[in-house]
């Protein structure tokens, strides 16, 4: 099989130290990886520093940008696309930390290219993320579970475990085709969420427009997140003890978002439960609303 190729791709901001210092120790957890370019749009007032600090370790590697339009993180995206032409696409976020050799990483292209896999998950490694896929089929390697995600085993699973799920992340390595698709395309229609993030690249086992696909996951940890237990007590690398607690996720949020986020404490404190849980549901409408038109 011919050597496959990889560009690392982020388009990520960067306005607080704390946020500054963990986009600095991702980096260097996984820089000695086997790509032939760094595709970087950099945003926030740590853009100069963070430009710095990649130039100087990635020299002609780095492919950057300073793009922050009005139209939003997609539009920007499709505008550096003209600089990626690799087989795979990493697509680099800058909370989650490389725990593995960086040379597994070669064998893991190899299996996705020999078993024609779109999307590979390489992060949030949870049983509670892993094991829903357990009700369908599944080929593998000595890396990675394989899966077909066809409208048939969606149905399986959504069948199984009561509701949708996310079969498409951020914290992904797909095949440039599959990549720009997700990219080029108008979905949703009503945004899920701001235009100035990426979450909206995720999508959901109800949105059929993507599949059928064939989706991976590593058969051991590669990449977890600093602070983020992902609804599994104990996941985060800090809970582990295996990075510094400089910064609760509570307090980045308060500093990046500030009223917006402490308002949102303050009323959840106020309403009961069941009131609140019907509050959030139409603020969530008319959020994506906002976000969609602005």
């Amino acid at each position: 099989m011919p050597n496959v190729s990889l560009t690392i791709f982020a388009n990520f901001k960067i306005d607080n130290e704390e946020r500054y210092l963990r986009m600095k120790d991702s980096f260097i957890s996984f820089k000695d990886i086997s790509a032939e370019k760094w595709v970087i749009n950099i945003r926030g007032s740590y853009k100069s520093d963070t430009f710095d600090f990649l130039e100087e370790h990635l020299g002609e590697k780095l492919y950057h940008y300073d793009l922050q339009s009005s139209n939003g993180w997609f539009h920007d995206t499709r505008v550096m696309l003209k600089d990626i032409n690799s087989d795979y696409i990493f697509f680099w976020i800058e909370d989650h930390i490389n725990m593995a050799d960086v040379t597994i990483y070669d064998n893991i292209l190899k299996d996705m290219c020999e078993n024609k896999v779109d999307h590979f998950i390489y992060s949030w490694w949870q049983k509670s993320v892993l094991n829903k896929y357990e009700y369908i089929n599944k080929k593998e390697t000595n890396n990675i579970n394989i899966y077909n995600i066809s409208d048939r085993n969606i149905r399986i699973i959504e069948k199984k475990i009561g509701t949708h799920f996310m079969p498409i992340s951020v914290v992904s390595i797909s095949t440039n085709m599959f990549f720009k698709k997700i990219v080029t395309s108008n979905h949703p229609k009503l945004k899920r969420w701001p235009r100035e993030t990426p979450f909206d690249f995720e999508k959901r086992s109800s949105d059929f427009e993507f599949f059928p696909f064939v989706l991976s996951f590593p058969k051991f940890e590669l990449f977890a997140n600093i602070d983020d237990n992902h609804g599994t007590v104990g996941y985060s690398l800090i809970d582990r003890g295996l990075y510094e607690n400089r910064m609760t996720r509570d307090e980045i949020k308060s500093i990046e978002f500030r009223k917006s986020f402490n308002y949102y404490r303050l009323l959840k404190t106020i309403f009961p439960n069941v009131i609140w849980k019907l509050l959030v549901s139409i603020f969530v409408y008319i959020k994506r609303l906002v976000y969609t038109y602005g």
